[in-house]
């Protein structure tokens, strides 16, 4: 069933190696022209949740090329696990950069990217392990491509914030 996906899984590789790219480079670019060092950590916190779920997006789909659901449930449980650990550690350095400070102009927004992270990890955990319960569920396969499909928005919206576009003049 996983050979479904084949072409999603190629496109999806290639862009978010692109976007991974493009996030490095935004980050480099908005971080040098500010002086504010909690702006720059503030910044940096949410651009590395991002970079998490576009390795998360890269290596799931990379691998689910290499062979059928149960490679794909593997990497989907073992990508789900990294991206808990790299939320765990991202979250005290948040809130030590002020991203949940009741003076933060983007605090809702902010505990909303930590909530989804949460959510959209123990999800696609949830769906793996599920996965690997049952290989030939088709029901499953396409929920784990949509938890991709959500993270990719997950992680657009939090380049957008980084790059503060909506803030610039």
């Amino acid at each position: 069933m996983v050979r479904h996906y084949e072409s999603f899984f190629t496109a999806s590789a290639g862009a978010s190696a692109a976007l991974l790219g493009l996030l490095v480079v935004a980050v480099s670019v908005v971080n040098a022209d500010d002086d504010d060092a909690t702006t720059r950590e503030l910044r940096t916190v949410l651009a590395g949740s991002a970079f998490v779920v576009l390795v998360d997006i890269f290596f799931v789909s990379i691998v689910a090329l290499t062979g059928g659901s149960v490679v794909f449930g593997l990497s989907s449980i073992a990508m789900a696990a990294v991206g808990l650990l790299a939320t765990r550690r991202l979250i005290p350095r948040a809130k030590r950069a002020g991203n949940f400070s009741r003076s933060s102009r983007t605090r809702k927004l902010n505990i909303a990217f930590a909530s989804i992270s949460v959510a959209g990890y123990s999800a696609q955990l949830g769906l793996a392990a599920a996965l690997l319960a049952n290989t030939r569920s088709a029901a499953l396969q396409r929920a784990l491509v949509l938890v991709i499909v959500a993270f990719y928005g997950s992680a657009l919206g939090r380049a957008w914030e980084v790059t503060g576009i909506a803030r610039r003049g």
